[in-house]
């Protein structure tokens, strides 16, 4: 990586300002970015670009902390320690002091592919096509769901603000792809904090989430769900147990979501303080069981107690709902909005494609909130990441692709794959379709539509009919969805 090179891309440099690298051609970085302002006092300085020591934290979160305007408790902070990769973390120092934060968390996407929640657990086991299940095993074998790929989730990206517009945020993010590419990891990710920053350099917004409310006393449902199984409250090491393994069985089927780590779910199934919206209550778990001791599903909320000339007018905040047959999860939903004394039942970060609507004797009654982007993503090595997903329908498409801060991105390949798996290669053949790679990730997940892109402006179609045998490819059911932010 070149932390200097002449910057007539993302965070380009401004006239009268010269950045060098810090190295020779066909060396290793030494981590140092030199910049030279033509201008002003700071004439020139040294950034350098490293991972943190343990003992650097404190410094690392106060810049985090002037950055997004927002004070970290200590015990926050401790938490924060807990699940942070303090190998994979980044900072600028100017004269030995942080200026400049990034990291990242290594976790698993889910791909698109062939099966999905669709093909039931239950139903599976009981046809003889999967034998019932040890604890801590997978509910599906390998090959009969979508596949998943390494991924580095980029978190904690902040500048202070007296060096902004100096090439650091620029320094930080190819240090990360460097990082990414070095461990195996075709495939960035991210949640924005702010949208405008990361299409230059090379993400795309490939899910959207959306927040509902909906009055209880309006939620019948239109079909009176058959007798099944049964919900339960869980807390402690119950809670541990079951969780966990209920949402790794579901976010292998749900293209999109990420898998969380074992001192993620310490964290938050402990609920510390710091984590719950004042004026509610702890958080609370309730599963669903088709049968005794086998949870198919989960729901977590909080209740915001309130009154109004004697009623109720609390609300209930559901943060997750996950389930893996569609019996739980409508026995979930009508235990949200069973609740007692609560006048608005929320579901936050649910799919643009919310199954509840459907529940509802009157779907006007879900009125949408608030709806955001979710999941950016950045295809690094671009033929390792479009063969690592399966494909709807068989095909081939010959993509022309412009990535000017990937050089190994930035050309043609040819992608054949259907549902068995797929290959993609650099090839001369001429293109079916243009576009940038920021484009390409955003379809990547099979959430956003080549077809629109197009309609944008963002895509060309050199073929006809390219357009709708890509999309054909890329399409996935259920939609890409992702919960976990990070």
């Amino acid at each position: 990586m070149t932390l200097g090179e002449p910057t007539a891309g993302p965070n380009a440099s401004r006239p009268g300002q010269v950045v060098e690298p810090c190295q020779q051609p066909g060396r290793q970085p030494n981590n140092k970015l030199r910049i030279r302002a033509g201008t002003g006092y700071n004439r020139a300085m040294d950034i350098e670009i490293r991972s943190i020591a343990a003992d650097e934290m404190k410094a690392y979160v106060r810049v985090l902390s002037a950055a997004f305007g927002e004070t970290f408790p200590d015990e926050q902070a401790d938490d924060e320690m807990k699940t942070f990769e303090l190998d994979r973390s980044i900072a600028a120092f100017d004269a030995g002091r942080i200026v400049g934060t990034g990291g990242a968390y290594s976790m698993e996407l889910t791909l698109p592919g062939p099966a999905s929640r669709a093909s039931d657990e239950r139903a599976s086991r009981a046809s003889g096509e999967l034998a019932p299940r040890a604890s801590g095993e997978p509910a599906l074998p390998a090959s009969s769901g979508p596949a998943t790929v390494p991924v580095g989730g980029l978190t904690a990206i902040a500048v202070l603000p007296t060096h902004r517009r100096r090439g650091i945020l620029r320094a930080i993010m190819l240090r990360h792809f460097e990082d990414v590419e070095s461990r195996g990891e075709p495939v960035s990710v991210l949640f924005a904090s702010e949208s405008l920053i990361y299409g230059r350099f090379g993400y795309g917004l490939a899910t959207l989430q959306a927040w509902y409310n909906v009055d209880p006393r309006r939620a019948a449902f239109d079909r009176v769900p058959a007798p099944g199984g049964r919900t339960r409250l869980v807390e402690g090491e119950e809670a541990q147990r079951l969780l966990p393994e209920v949402y790794d069985r579901w976010r292998r089927v749900q293209p999109g979501e990420l898998s969380r780590s074992p001192a993620r779910w310490e964290v938050e199934l402990r609920d510390p303080e710091w984590m719950r919206r004042p004026g509610t209550t702890g958080r609370l778990d309730v599963v669903y069981e088709s049968e005794p001791g086998h949870a198919d599903g989960y729901a977590t909320y909080r209740v915001e107690s309130s009154w109004a000339n004697g009623f109720a007018t609390g609300t209930a905040r559901v943060g997750e709902l996950f389930a893996l047959t569609n019996e739980a999860a409508a026995g979930l939903y009508r235990y949200c909005l069973d609740l007692d004394l609560v006048g608005t039942v929320q579901f936050e970060r649910r799919p643009v494609d919310e199954p509840l609507r459907w529940l509802l004797a009157d779907p006007r009654r879900l009125r949408v909130t608030e709806m955001t982007d979710g999941l950016w993503v950045r295809l690094l090595d671009l033929p390792a990441a479009l063969a690592a997903r399966r494909y709807a329908v068989p095909g081939s498409v010959v993509f022309q692709v412009a990535d000017r801060l990937r050089p190994a991105n930035d050309g043609r390949f040819l992608l054949e794959g259907g549902p068995d798996g797929a290959e993609c290669r650099p090839t001369g053949r001429e293109p079916d379709l243009v576009c940038d790679v920021a484009d390409l990730g955003a379809a990547y997940l099979g959430g956003i539509r080549l077809g629109s892109l197009a309609q944008a402006g963002r895509v060309l179609e050199q073929v006809p009919g390219a357009l709708a045998r890509a999309d054909a490819m890329l399409a996935t059911d259920p939609a890409p969805w992702c919960t976990t932010t990070f």
